[in-house]
């Protein structure tokens, strides 16, 4: 129902452009993306994908170049997804009302709210339920209001006013979606062919010998150019570029340890053990700090250890040893992990927790109602009496949050309430009543439900990374610059390059959304040159790349948007082909042997018999299409031929 839509992918370089101060843009070309003339401008477009890329950071960090790319590359994708959702809406008449999204916004109006606004209002605090709640927050971030508060407060207010908009926004696009998924599904008409593909014949459990043939040097597996070409026309649809790229060939260096840094790793990691096992409980958090570890005091559970990555000897020394003892694990992906177990002790798995939330009125009688309840009064009529906390409140005043798999986890371990509000529960006896204070609101809490009783575990941790010195970085560096500034052709500098035993890469495609070079980490800027650089140009310097590649490259070739060239995807061609001939000409080698069971050809093929069940024509994805067509087709008990179903070699026999 949707036409072609057409795309100007000046988005994809809109990230190296705002990184970099790029004025390549000039007045007429500032269009960060054109989908069938519908333009979004380079500010609009960079103003979200700096959003974005401050929450993401927020998050998780300092961010990568292909961390930023894959927003980037994120951020395009949604919009052209959106313009199509609204196309096709538009197009069938399909819209949703302002009436609409404020139902969703809140309830009270016949229909659920939408999960997005119960999340949404939930982390303010506002009760979804309570309309007038809901009515003086919109009020509060109306622009008028904000023009009155002070300075100060005005962009925390426009900040929560930002997402309020996109909510709204995200509101309306689910909507939408929701809409049009429920017209195609009213719409569609089950066909007699349906109809007989789903019933005939019923379902089929069937045994199976499966094999993907090796790649190999046998020349029957090799496509000849005829085949290539044939390939290449009937599949033009595949190679289509939206994109300009460019073609390259690079010398990578992977800067690694030398020998020297592994034994002054192997050295660090023996003075780290000495001293760990020297520290005392008295000093251990002062040496830990000392030696670059992490020791937080937290007392961990057996399955919390488990959940750590740590090696599983690290872990059986952990459970097995007395407190006081220090474990030294060895080289590991180098990396030593040093040990102490600090110490042990036994206490309540996990707690629950019920608390009540004090408003400041309450809160200034605190002492009264814990004294109350000591006496005996009732901790659930005091939740519903005074607490201010609406999801706790409905449920008694128990405290819950979503745990693994989304469901709902209502008990806490020790680690999981460390440094928390709550974790002062671990230093109070079960059941009993106590206030906690963080100088802006009161709580009255008590622990629940405390589960039986484990051992848990104190532990102090340093790593000693066996990484490259920066001498070894430099001789790498050093080798790399001199094979460049030699000059010559770039045949002979990959000549050298293969005698220091540098990695050749030769003739990678990338585009404007390649994410990295090859598979090497913050390679961005090499693919920012190679789509710039004139033909046959040669970096006029080494590279460096993220912490530990170097890398000179020479661009070989430009190519333009659209149909990508045979030379570029023949590689690639050649490998779908082999591998097709290879399947064949193993299925024909198998089928003169003339086997008679499954057995034979197990053995035959080094494999394992697979039983498969509630096989029909409906193809699943885990098996190539001919697999159904074979197994609904072969008699019941009876041995199929070899055949070939996508890059594997089957035979089946239904049961």
């Amino acid at each position: 129902m949707v036409g072609f839509v057409g795309i100007a992918l000046a988005a994809f370089v809109i990230g190296d452009a705002i990184q970099n101060g790029n004025t390549w843009f000039s007045a007429n070309q500032r269009v960060a993306l054109a989908i069938d003339g519908d333009k979004v401008n380079i500010e609009d477009y960079g103003q979200r994908l700096n959003a974005l890329t401050e929450q993401m950071q927020q998050q998780q960090g300092q961010l990568s170049d292909e961390q930023r790319m894959n927003i980037n590359n994120s951020l395009a994708q949604q919009i052209i997804a959106d313009h199509v959702l609204k196309e096709l809406a538009a197009k069938v008449g399909v819209r949703v009302t302002p009436d609409e999204v404020y139902a969703l916004l809140h309830s009270g109006q016949g229909v659920t709210p939408s999960p997005l606004a119960q999340q949404f209002f939930a982390g303010l605090g506002i009760d979804i339920n309570d309309a007038q709640g809901v009515k003086n927050f919109i009020d509060q971030i109306s622009d008028a209001n904000i023009k009155k508060l002070p300075q100060e407060q005005q962009t925390a207010y426009l900040n929560i006013q930002t997402q309020w908009k996109k909510l709204q926004e995200q509101i309306v696009t689910n909507r939408l979606q929701q809409k049009l998924s429920t017209l195609l599904a009213r719409s569609y008409k089950v066909t007699q062919l349906d109809q007989n593909l789903a019933v005939a014949g019923g379902t089929r459990t069937v045994a199976l010998v499966r094999s993907t043939p090796l790649a190999g040097s046998d020349k029957a597996d090799q496509p000849t150019d005829e085949e290539i070409k044939k390939y290449y026309d009937a599949h033009s649809s595949l190679f289509l570029m939206q994109s300009p790229s460019a073609q390259l060939s690079y010398i990578a260096a992977h800067v690694t340890p030398s020998s020297a840094d592994y034994k002054a790793a192997e050295e660090q990691a023996n003075k780290v053990y000495g001293e760990l096992q020297n520290a005392t409980t008295a000093n251990v958090a002062s040496v830990v700090r000392n030696l670059g570890g992490s020791f937080n005091q937290v007392y961990l559970t057996g399955a919390e250890l488990d959940q750590m990555g740590l090696g599983d000897a690290e872990v059986n020394f952990i459970k097995s040893a007395e407190a006081g003892a220090t474990f030294n694990s060895g080289l590991v992906n180098d990396k030593y992990s040093i040990l102490k177990l600090v110490a042990k002790k036994t206490a309540p798995e996990a707690l629950g927790l019920k608390v009540i939330l004090l408003d400041s009125v309450s809160g200034l009688k605190s002492d009264s109602l814990l004294t109350a309840l000591k006496g005996g009064a009732s901790f659930d009529e005091m939740v519903a009496k005074y607490s201010q906390d609406p999801q706790s409140k409905a449920d008694s005043g128990r405290l819950s949050q979503p745990g693994q798999y989304g469901m709902p986890m209502n008990t806490f371990t020790e680690a999981q309430l460390a440094g928390s509000l709550f974790a002062e529960a671990y230093n109070k006896p079960v059941g009993e009543p106590f206030v906690v204070n963080n100088g802006t609101a009161k709580l009255i809490m008590k622990t629940v439900d405390a589960k039986p009783a484990t051992v848990k575990y104190q532990l102090a941790v340093v790593s000693v990374d066996a990484s490259f010195s920066e001498k070894t970085y430099n001789a790498k560096y050093d080798a790399l610059n001199q094979i460049l500034g030699a000059g010559g052709s770039f045949e002979d500098m990959i000549k050298k390059a293969e005698r220091e035993g540098f990695s050749i890469v030769k003739s990678e495609a990338v585009n404007t959304s390649s994410v990295q070079l090859g598979a090497i980490p913050s390679s961005r800027q090499v693919i920012q040159w190679a789509l710039n650089a004139d033909d046959k140009t040669i970096t006029d310097k080494v590279y460096r790349l993220g912490s530990d590649y170097l890398v000179i490259a020479q661009v070989l070739k430009h190519y333009e948007a659209g149909l990508a060239p045979l030379e570029v995807v023949k590689e690639g061609i050649v490998a779908a082909l082999s591998a097709e001939k290879r399947a064949k000409n193993l299925a024909d080698k198998l089928s003169k042997k003339g086997l008679s069971s499954l057995e034979a050809y197990a053995t035959e093929l080094n494999a394992q018999i697979d039983t498969i069940s509630g096989v029909n024509y409906f193809v699943r994805g885990s098996e190539a299409a001919a697999f159904n067509g074979k197994a609904m087709t072969t008699a019941i008990g009876q041995l199929s031929k070899p055949f070939v179903a996508g890059n594997e070699v089957m035979v089946l026999k239904p049961t």
